[in-house]
């Protein structure tokens, strides 16, 4: 796991509102509901940068199975 380092933020009052009532109903702290939201968050762009050369590569592979004896 990597490294844990302290980030300070601010946000709005609504928002605020929100993560008290997740954590009083859920038992998790604040700080942990904002850390897994961020992390989710880094995922899916992570995700996306990976999934941008999907097409490229489909491209590649189509053109090598038709390189590729049929088999028939």
């Amino acid at each position: 796991m990597a490294q844990m380092v302290r980030v300070n933020t601010r946000i709005s009052s609504t928002v605020n509102d929100w993560l008290d009532k997740q954590s009083k109903e859920t038992g998790t702290p604040k700080s942990t509901i904002v850390m897994l939201a961020i992390e989710n968050y880094y995922q899916q762009k992570e995700a996306m940068k990976s999934m941008s050369n999907m097409g490229a590569i489909m491209e590649k592979l189509e053109m090598i199975e038709k390189q590729l004896p049929s088999g028939k």
